[in-house]
């Protein structure tokens, strides 16, 4: 059995559950940038999808991990429509 450096309490690895599986899901599964987007806030929009124009192969339709994406979404002109009240 393993044990915490600092606690010295037993390491155990819990039950696989919801928050596991999105969690794996966002760093490693690879989807189009147009299903990532769904998974956006629905305030997000691409303008301008300068992040996708780079010369390395890569288009909106090319399976990408969420940090791509990510990434590619920051060098992209996007609007946020945000109600304020």
């Amino acid at each position: 059995m393993s044990y915490n450096d600092i606690t010295g309490k037993a390491i155990k690895t819990g039950i696989q559950n919801k928050a596991y599986n999105e969690g794996w899901d966002k760093a490693f599964a690879k989807k189009t940038a147009h299903e990532w987007l769904k998974e956006t806030p629905e305030v997000i929009r691409i303008v301008n999808p300068n992040g996708w124009a780079w010369d390395d192969g890569v288009t909106m339709d090319t399976p990408i991990k969420w940090s791509d994406f990510n990434n590619r979404l920051n060098h992209s002109t996007v609007i946020a429509n945000i109600l304020v009240k």
